[in-house]
């Protein structure tokens, strides 16, 4: 790793050890998942891909609904993804492996292992079904083996997960044309992309869809219980098929990625500046067009769900990724740029109880709209869900700089390092200042 930026000198926090672009890469990740989010718990399902499924069509509900389907979905959890994969590469520290051996793998086991039981509970007690931890703490345990590939190959097996894990194949189908058994391989095509649904097919979408939306509404309006039981089936789901199927080699690709851009120096601020205005113009350039594509597409033809449902078979999201390495660029220049210290070190401390704030997220979208709570839930427009997200970020980000000035870790950080050490550590500044592992 070579510094190449005289400005990277100032990216390690004094007397931490931590490297402040990756806290306020994480700070920005945790956040942007809340903007997701909040969508996800106050909207029903088909609403947040079908923006006149609920609500206004008004110009500003357009707005929000495109640049988050360009620029945030998927790509704030991409970001998240590289940063747990150079996580890994930190914590497994050749220097500290030497030094502490047997005890610091088995340490590393014991982390990931911990974060899948705190995936759980997140999960389904606290009726979160899009929980990441589960997956992180299961994907992790692989990480240890590969840490010692060249950056290149992992880069490479990477940006080959991504695409794997954009392939939707119906292997039965794709067994019969094998053996023969279909008229011609333009099925057995239509069976590995998804493709080809007809009229017939879109129309018991749609209505499958406004079926599903009086449904959630129902049953996000009433009580714990209801919506625990609603829930099982799906989170089961999301932990089993859909990780198997899409999210182990999506989120999986990633980690490697992340370890890759750690290893040349890209996540941790050592390269020169120049890198990080093409990773932010290309990343969002590219991945822009890409999913502009789509979503101008949708625009003009009105959001016909009919047309749509057919429309979004088979598609691989190629831009994730340079959406992903775009945020990575724009936040390595904010690093770089003084007068945006303030909202970096605010990034960074965000960054710092990330885990805390992605639970605690979790707390407050529950309350305010499910049935048990203020019952929110299908009534705001997308410009009141985003005024929801400015006040609990602000919330988040003051709460942080004020816990940091007392505490090293965060409450869940806390928690998390303890069980994973296996006895108490020091929570207050005055007893350390190591706080990089």
């Amino acid at each position: 790793m070579t510094a190449a930026d005289p400005a990277a000198a100032s990216l390690r926090l004094p007397d931490t050890g931590r490297i402040a672009q990756i806290d306020a890469l994480r700070g920005f990740a945790v956040l942007g998942v809340f903007w997701i989010g909040v969508g996800a718990f106050g909207l029903p399902y088909g609403a947040n891909a079908l923006p006149t499924l609920l609500g206004t069509a008004s110009p500003l509900n357009l707005a929000l609904w495109a640049s988050t389907e360009v620029y945030m979905e998927g790509a704030v959890r991409g970001v998240f993804s590289l940063l747990f994969g150079a996580s890994a590469l930190i914590y497994l520290d050749e220097a500290r492996l030497a030094r502490d051996g047997v005890a610091l793998v088995d340490r590393f086991y014991r982390r990931n292992l911990i974060l899948t039981v705190f995936g759980l509970i997140h999960a389904y007690l606290l009726l979160w079904p899009h929980d990441v931890l589960y997956a992180y703490g299961l994907l992790g345990l692989f990480l240890f083996p590969l840490r010692r590939l060249p950056a290149l190959a992992l880069f490479l097996i990477g940006v080959v997960l991504q695409g794997v894990a954009d392939l939707t194949i119906d292997w039965p189908a794709v067994i019969d044309w094998l053996r023969g058994l279909p008229e011609s391989p333009e099925l057995a095509a239509a069976a590995v992309t998804g493709a080809g649904a007809d009229p017939a097919e879109a129309a018991r979408f749609l209505g499958w869809l406004r079926l599903q939306l009086e449904q959630d509404i129902r049953t996000y309006s009433s009580d714990y219980l209801t919506i625990f039981a609603a829930q099982v089936a799906q989170v089961a789901a999301q932990e089993s098929t859909v990780f198997y199927q899409r999210h182990g080699f999506e989120i999986g690709g990633m980690m490697l990625i992340g370890m890759a851009l750690y290893r040349w120096g890209v996540l941790s601020g050592q390269r020169p500046a120049a890198l990080y205005w093409l990773l932010a113009l290309l990343g969002f350039g590219v991945g822009g067009w890409l999913r502009g594509a789509d979503v101008y597409q949708a625009y003009h033809l009105s959001f016909d769900p009919l047309i749509l449902a057919g429309l979004a078979q088979g598609d691989l999201d190629l831009g994730r990724l340079p959406v992903a390495l775009g945020h990575v660029g724009l936040i390595g220049l904010l690093c770089r740029w003084g007068r945006a210290a303030w909202l970096t070190r605010a990034l960074a401390a965000t960054g710092r109880l990330a885990l805390t704030h992605y639970i605690t997220q979790t707390v407050i979208g529950i309350t305010l709209f499910y049935g048990f709570g203020f019952a929110l839930f299908g009534r705001l427009e997308r410009w009141q869900l985003a005024l929801i997200f400015l006040a609990v970020a602000a919330f988040q980000i003051l709460c942080s700089l004020l816990w940091l000035r007392r505490f090293r870790y965060g409450p869940l950080e806390w928690v998390w390092r303890s069980l994973t050490d296996g006895h108490i550590r020091p929570l207050r500044v005055a007893a350390g200042l190591n706080t990089a592992s």
